[in-house]
């Protein structure tokens, strides 16, 4: 259940502390204004935070913004929120209110950028789920956390966020689920197009890596069939989160911050006035607003539309077999990315693994309306792609599967930043499979970049539309069809 935030600050209440502050200092009675600051801190903090929103987006159109008292000075009123919660219902019911930043969608990307935002002081966030926290595509996530890649943003990224995951209940707060037990790239060679990453920018970047001959798989995994001429590389600190476990904890640590997320809200419209955001209208009610932020996932496009953008993104689907686990592979086992088969097996739990091909298949499908099962002949090629590499796995049982989507854009890349004419408008979706690794710390880089700060990682990578130097991730070509 979320935690509702403190009412925004109004001009009055800031006044108010100002006043009574000065007041009693001039009666030499300190003891008392320290007293008075620090109730009235947090309203504060808040108001400075709201301060930074107002000086970017508000202040520009400051002759066309009028509040409930007046002639704006930068704080937004809200009105009464009246609050209907209870257990699995939304946790806000909304009649009117305003906010200095929405937040749309409540998988990873958002509960992460909602906590980042609130941990910088950003003013009152609300964060909008339809659902309910990781009910969408980040909920079956694989949730590896490796930093192969042919591209410095996304290894920046996963080395931050693994050192965050190896912290979490300090950083963040509560359990999510980080396994650390090593992932490794089984390859027929070390070439970028074959690996998935560029092993020379990898290591030059600080990333610890080993690279295996084919007895030293052997070694390392007895239970595996190798090919003399395979090499595989070895992360020993990468693994895998729970994803559900981590999207609740990120979205705890917004609430204890002052977030504001309502689930069961899902938005109906974004209305425009000027060229600027003003409202967020949903099925629970409306909220004022000059910042909008699309981390709907396969619902970008749609978010998008709404303000007349047009995204490139498809929502295709992607399977995932589960299997008992062969006495031979052990719990502890290293994530086993197979590049020459295309398919990864990894813990999930004592009892199963979990498979999935590489890449994606062209399987266009509506995310309110697609077979979240698994058919047999996706189950038959996970299957035998697995049985083609490890001996106990042609003696073990299916136990179930399900399907998942990838929101794909042309190249790989996400759409992260502000998008389209509107003033106030950003994204941050298009991960095309490949974002929950990156999306602890990629919320701290964008809530920085939208309160006009140098993001800790340069992400101009993936900015809309496209510099021209941008090239396709190389793993898109390990499309199984």
């Amino acid at each position: 259940m979320a935690t509702p935030c403190q009412p925004a600050i109004h001009t009055r209440d800031l006044e108010d502390i100002v006043v009574v502050g000065a007041f009693l200092a001039r009666q030499d009675r300190s003891h008392l204004v320290e007293r008075n600051l620090e109730r009235r801190l947090p309203k504060l903090d808040q108001f400075i935070g709201q301060q930074r929103i107002y000086r970017r987006l508000i202040l520009p159109d400051l002759h066309q913004r009028t509040s409930s008292t007046g002639p704006v000075t930068g704080i937004i009123v809200h009105d009464r929120i009246h609050a209907s919660e209870g257990h699995g219902q939304p946790s806000r019911q909304i009649m009117k209110t305003s906010a200095d930043v929405v937040i749309i969608g409540g998988g990873v990307q958002g509960t992460s950028l909602a906590f980042h935002l609130a941990k910088a002081g950003a003013g009152h966030v609300i964060l909008l789920e339809k659902n309910h926290l990781a009910s969408g595509p980040t909920g079956k996530s694989g949730a590896m956390i490796r930093p192969l890649f042919t591209d410095a943003v996304y290894i920046h990224l996963v080395q931050q966020a693994t050192g965050m995951f190896e912290q979490w209940s300090e950083v963040v707060g509560g359990d999510a689920g980080f396994e650390q037990n090593g992932f490794l790239r089984i390859s027929n060679s070390l070439s970028a197009e074959e690996l998935g990453a560029d092993l020379e920018l990898v290591r030059d970047l600080g990333v610890s890596v080993e690279v295996l001959d084919s007895d030293e798989l052997s070694r390392l995994c007895p239970y595996g069939e190798f090919d003399g001429a395979e090499v595989g590389l070895l992360v020993p600190a990468g693994g895998f989160a729970d994803p559900i476990a981590t999207t609740r904890s990120l979205g705890e640590g917004a609430s204890r911050h002052g977030v504001e997320i309502i689930e069961g809200a899902q938005v109906t419209s974004i209305e425009v006035t000027g060229n600027h955001i003003q409202e967020v209208r949903t099925s629970t009610g409306d909220i004022s607003t000059p910042l909008v932020v699309n981390c709907a996932g396969v619902w970008a496009g749609r978010i998008a539309a709404m303000v007349g953008v047009e995204l490139p993104i498809e929502n295709h689907r992607t399977p995932t077999s589960l299997f008992r686990r062969p006495q031979s592979i052990k719990p502890d086992a290293p994530i086993l990315s197979d590049g020459v088969h295309h398919v990864y097996l990894r813990s999930m739990g004592d009892q199963l693994l979990r498979a999935a091909h590489f890449g994606w298949a062209p399987d266009l499908a509506d995310p309110d309306n697609y077979d979240e099962t698994i058919r047999q002949d996706q189950f038959v090629a996970l299957r035998d792609a697995t049985r083609q590499r490890y001996e106990g796995m042609r003696r073990t049982v299916f136990a179930g599967g399900f399907s998942a989507l990838y929101d794909m854009t042309p190249d790989g890349h996400p759409i992260v930043g502000p998008v389209g004419e509107v003033e106030g408008f950003w994204c941050n979706c298009g991960w095309s499979g490949n974002g929950f690794a990156s999306a602890p710390v990629l919320g701290k880089c964008l809530a920085q970049s939208i309160l006009g700060e140098a993001s800790d990682v340069d992400i101009s990578l993936f900015r809309w539309p496209r510099d021209t130097a941008v090239t396709k991730r190389p793993d898109l070509k390990w499309v199984y069809r």
